[in-house]
């Protein structure tokens, strides 16, 4: 992970950036903050990131996840309290979303807990957990969380592009500006302004396309389809915009009475 931090004396404004987390990069905008306490809030963000890496990342063979993905059929794995506090929250979406979230490679996968909460029993069939969907939306709301109990008013928060959060106003205007554009013309297809809210995009692009796989068949979602939802949390957001995907026109809105925060949200294909 490589990190970079600049600091604007005349304004007060602390940008930060860094690449590697979660298999791309986090920038982080706050204004109206004295360097050094921009600076300790930087590092915390940094810290919680890494920490959520480190225990939800498939990716990491040293991972909770990946050593759950491991585990033989009807065994059990140790867990640590954050893990299993992930998993009951993101196994929740599943039921919100009426499954069209699922964590369990689609495989719709009982996610059990041994009485005392301290393992994970492994079902028969075995079990395969992907936190994508969910994972960076929760950080960016627990980085929101520490800006704003550091004293942050005004920020930005981007990771990688497809989770954004607003707090407060861009130091230009009221709120912060934002765009969704077509990845394969780059046409803008919305355009608008988060204050106090996050903006989540799912779909493919020319260069990474049918990573989304419905729960419902089975198959990748494939072509040019987009999804984008704005909402007060940053997990609700991410996860209804990897649902939007694989739900239909009716699906949605069935879901939608259980997000009732819901600012605005749109599909395009």
């Amino acid at each position: 992970m490589t990190s970079d931090t600049t600091y604007y004396q005349d304004n007060r404004m602390f940008h930060a950036s860094a690449c590697n987390l979660m298999g791309t990069r986090l920038d982080v905008v706050m204004i109206g903050v004295r360097q050094g306490i921009a600076t300790a809030l930087w590092q915390s963000c940094l810290d919680i990131v890494s920490h959520l890496e480190t225990v939800g990342s498939r990716f990491s063979p040293d991972s909770e996840t990946s050593a759950v993905n491991r585990a033989e059929p009807l065994s059990m794995v140790s867990v640590s309290p954050l893990f299993r506090g992930l998993l009951t929250d993101a196994i929740g979406y599943r039921t919100l979303t009426l499954g069209a979230f699922d964590i369990t490679a689609c495989s719709c996968a009982a996610v059990d807990f041994t009485p005392d909460g301290l393992s994970l029993i492994i079902p028969s069939s075995g079990l395969k957990i992907d936190l994508g969907g969910y994972l960076k939306g929760h950080a960016v709301d627990l980085i929101a969380d520490t800006l704003r109990q550091g004293g942050v008013t005004d920020a930005f928060i981007d990771f990688g592009g497809s989770s954004i959060m607003g707090i407060g106003s861009h130091p230009a205007g009221d709120g912060w500006p934002v765009s969704v554009t077509d990845p394969y013309t780059r046409r803008s297809l919305r355009a608008g302004v988060l204050r106090d809210a996050a903006l989540s995009t799912s779909g493919n692009t020319p260069a990474y396309n049918g990573h989304i796989v419905s729960p419902f068949t089975g198959r990748a979602v494939t072509g040019n389809r987009l999804s984008a939802v704005i909402a007060p949390r940053a997990v609700d957001a991410e996860v209804l915009s990897t649902a939007w995907l694989v739900a239909d026109r009716d699906l949605r809105a069935a879901i939608l009475p259980n997000f009732p925060t819901v600012i605005d949200e749109f599909v395009y294909n």
